[in-house]
């Protein structure tokens, strides 16, 4: 469990020393992304063809393509590539995707609809 200024249960960090997150971090959260994750590397600001390459590199392991975008964004963002920046990015990915929901039900109800 996490405690205020990104120390975890026991003291450890989740930043290593440079102030990014740690490898471990990185695989913690690659194990909870899931298949979702070209959308959120987008939204973190990493190009179409870069999160292509990731798939490529490993297209039979989707914790490894995680794990591989998360590295790649760190490295584009240095300090950037902090807790803020992806709970934001998640958050963007969650209200589209609760928009779309709803535009889809919207659409594909049998009720009419005033116009």
């Amino acid at each position: 469990m996490c405690s205020r200024g990104g120390q975890l249960a026991g003291g450890a960090s989740m930043y290593d020393e440079d102030g990014l997150f740690s490898d471990r971090k990185l695989i913690t959260m690659a194990t909870v992304i899931g298949n979702r994750y070209p959308e959120l590397g987008y939204e973190l600001g990493l190009s179409p063809e870069l999160l292509f390459q990731v798939k490529m590199a490993t297209p039979d392991n989707l914790q490894h393509q995680v794990y591989n975008m998360l590295v790649s964004w760190r490295a584009a963002q240095g300090p950037g590539a902090n807790m803020n920046t992806l709970n934001n990015a998640l958050k963007c990915l969650h209200r589209y995707r609760t928009h779309q929901i709803t535009f889809i039900q919207y659409h594909n109800s049998d009720t009419e609809h005033p116009r």
